[in-house]
């Protein structure tokens, strides 16, 4: 084999190594855009909202308000919190001047009830935590609001929903135009 013939040959060689280098930085790619697309498809539909009363509020007594929520989309998202934030943009801290929330789940149909009727029909038994819950399917998202402070100046406008699928933490703010407290 004379010099011209290695040198082609190490010429083709090299184009065979920098077409299989190319092809697998392509498959790489292609494999993290998929990963990517497949754990920030899907989103939280909400179906149903309730609201409480002002005048029901200055009762004082606790009441818990049930909204349907669906996932919709790829995987099984894994709640991991919920924050509420209010209209004037701030996030109703543990011990809001103004109210507490608490957040459960069930995967039974949810209302609006008094604390006393969660106790007596034994839906408190029904409640789960929001941590740790594998969103699959249906399922309420469940309000325990104690007031605090009778005149409210803040309304809650915004759940943020903190979630892990696929090994990635998400989040998704789903939309409570009409707040949880109205005239009535």
């Amino acid at each position: 084999m004379n010099i011209k013939q290695k040198k082609h040959k190490r010429a083709v060689n090299m184009k065979k190594t920098l077409i299989k280098w190319i092809v697998i930085c392509v498959l790489v790619i292609g494999v993290l855009w998929a990963f990517r697309y497949f754990s920030h498809e899907g989103e939280f539909e909400k179906y149903s909202h309730v609201t409480i009363g002002k005048e029901t509020l200055k009762e004082g007594k606790p009441v818990y308000l049930g909204y349907h929520l669906q996932w919709e989309g790829i995987g099984t998202p894994e709640l991991q919190k919920v924050e509420f934030i209010k209209s004037d943009g701030t996030i109703v801290a543990k011990d809001d001047d103004q109210m507490r929330i608490k957040s459960y789940i069930t995967k039974v149909d949810f209302g609006s009830y008094y604390e006393e009727d969660v106790i007596k029909e034994g839906i408190v038994n029904k409640l789960l935590p929001v941590k740790g819950f594998k969103a699959d399917d249906d399922f309420s998202l469940v309000l325990q609001v104690e007031p605090n402070d009778f005149e409210w100046d803040s309304d809650i406008k915004t759940v943020r929903v903190m979630y892990k699928k696929f090994g990635q933490t998400q989040f998704q703010n789903i939309s409570f135009d009409d707040g949880i407290i109205s005239n009535e």
